[in-house]
């Protein structure tokens, strides 16, 4: 499948990256497996090509689901945990540096050793493979060896480093800090090239017994305790108490209408709270033609009151008291757009306290199938490579969902015991009366602003997968700048600058936006995207 293209099916289809993950995926559903088969295969296939990205050590993975049988939708979070004996001094605040860093980016700080970031003392329970055991447990109708063997099968081949290469040579003088990080990820003891071909011979063996004992082996057999031994035994606090009592939550989504639209995302601490916020806000208003600045002004300024929302009231609402409710009421929403409503035309230049910005090593997958089964699912390592801690032998990197997290003390967002961190991560469903479609991508905080935007074009505009997932981006959060991608049209941009808005251009805002969907009256799927491939069955 050439990259920016959209395929149907009579079967099922697989919007994911990289390629080959998505090939895997079409596969299972030749096989007779279902979307989420597919959906948990392309997810095992893309911790293999990907580790940057994703990993079955892996601090999270975030799910929305609809049972084409049952029409019944549900929320994954599959989102890692601070371990028990984790508290909010764990770590030595320092001042700021220069920016660069998770910390200094996202927390105006620096911490001793960055040991919230890389190390031992950043690792909670793995979300990757609970999350993708729990989908297959509950809704895959293969075997759980048939769901791997697709991995396994690169794994014995190998394949080419491709992008991972040039994320090691980014990364490699905090690498070489790891021995078995360096043994695994530099096999010849030097930096590869994209076009070297990667045996994971570590990661098949583990691949192996998770495919014969089975997922839970990972938090209370073998693998898990080979895990926590290494992470004590390098300054972790990590116990198989807390990877034995780790269960991903799966329980009903958040849901907002959007005009004739129903809208699911995760449940918090995942990102789904606040694209829904942005869909309330945007329905407070008639459309306006998306080539238009009037409409690009409008999004900016919603970005705004969603982002100072956000970085004020959202955590893990199990530890701080959190409003859901009241963010996601209609209500809410009128109130919160009744200057703009007032005032269509003003800039809001307040400008608050820093809060930061940073890209996440993250990656999406979308698939659905003939019967109506439609799964979003957004997995992701972190930064890149995540703690850089590889449990020797085994080839399993470590999520560091830790440093999701804000190391200071006395912050809604604090590390505190048991405490899951707040993160990016929206996958979407939006169910409409003539189809159902997933939605969700890889980029960090922009996330919640790029998606939020496909969604709409979806039900504003009716458009296809391909169409919704094409075209400018804009991302701004509290303040201005306002970033914009260069694809955003001359006279649109010099408007909003006319305006009194200050623009940024950029190359690119997030990575790509995969999007599978099933259309009811014809019975099939469609999926489409950008820098992706999709795999389909016919």
């Amino acid at each position: 499948m050439t990259e920016g293209h959209e395929v149907t099916s009579t079967t099922g289809a697989v919007a994911a990256g990289p390629p080959e993950a998505a090939r895997v995926g079409a596969r299972i559903l030749e096989q007779g497996g279902n979307a989420f088969d597919a959906a948990v295969a392309t997810s095992m296939a893309c911790c293999m090509l990907q580790p940057q990205s994703t990993g079955v050590g892996g601090y999270v993975l975030c799910a929305v689901i609809l049972e084409g049988a049952t029409g019944k939708v549900w929320s994954i979070d599959a989102n890692s945990i601070s371990p028990k004996a984790a508290h909010e001094h764990m770590y030595t605040i320092l001042p700021t540096r220069t920016r660069g860093g998770i910390n200094e980016n996202e927390y105006n700080c620096s911490v001793k050793d960055n040991a919230n970031v890389h190390g031992s003392l950043a690792i909670g329970p793995p979300g990757m493979m609970a999350g993708m055991g729990t989908i297959w447990e509950k809704w895959g109708k293969l075997k759980w060896s048939d769901v791997v063997a697709p991995s396994l099968k690169l794994l014995e081949d190998g394949f080419p480093f491709g992008s991972t290469a040039g994320a090691i040579k980014n990364q490699q003088n905090v690498i070489r800090r790891f021995e078995a990080t360096e043994k695994h990820l530099m096999p010849e003891g030097r930096v590869p090239t994209a076009d070297d071909i990667w045996h994971r011979r570590d990661m098949e063996k583990t691949l192996a017994r998770v495919s014969e004992a089975g997922w839970q082996d990972f938090y209370t057999g073998e693998i898990g305790h080979k895990i926590v031994d290494h992470v004590q035994a390098t300054g972790g606090i990590l116990t198989i108490e807390d990877m034995a009592a780790f269960k991903p939550g799966v329980t009903e989504p958040y849901t907002t209408t959007y005009r004739e639209a129903s809208v699911h995302g995760a449940i918090l601490p995942n990102g789904g709270l606040s694209s829904l916020q942005l869909l309330n806000m945007w329905e407070c208003f008639d459309p306006l033609p998306e080539d238009t600045v009037e409409y690009w002004h409008r999004f900016a300024e919603l970005l705004k009151l969603v982002w100072r929302d956000r970085l004020l009231h959202l955590a893990d609402p199990n530890h701080v008291d959190v409003p859901v409710e009241r963010l996601l009421s209609k209500n809410y929403a009128a109130g919160r757009v009744e200057t703009l409503r007032q005032f269509p035309n003003a800039v809001d230049q307040l400008v608050p306290p820093p809060m930061g910005d940073s890209n996440d090593g993250t990656l999406h997958v979308s698939t659905a199938d003939a019967e109506g089964n439609v799964a979003s699912v957004t997995i992701s390592q972190g930064g890149a490579f995540g703690s850089l801690v590889t449990v020797p032998d085994t080839g399993i990197i470590l999520g560091h969902g830790m440093c999701r997290l804000d190391p200071r003390p006395g912050r809604k967002n604090s590390v505190a015991s048991l405490k899951r961190p707040l993160n990016n991560t929206v996958p979407l469903i939006i169910q409409l009366p003539d189809r159902d479609v997933a939605i969700g991508m890889p980029g960090g905080r922009r996330i919640i602003s790029v998606n939020a935007r496909a969604a709409q074009k979806i039900v504003d505009y009716g458009a296809t997968s391909f169409e919704a997932v094409s075209g400018p981006r804009m991302h701004v959060q509290t303040h201005e700048p306002v970033s914009v991608t260069r694809a955003l049209p001359d006279d649109i941009v010099n408007g909003l600058i006319e305006m009194g808005h200050e623009i940024t251009p950029v190359n690119s805002l997030g990575g790509g936006i995969h999007c599978a969907e099933f259309l009811k009256a014809e019975g099939a799927v469609r999926a489409g995207g950008n820098t992706w491939s999709a795999g389909s069955s016919s």
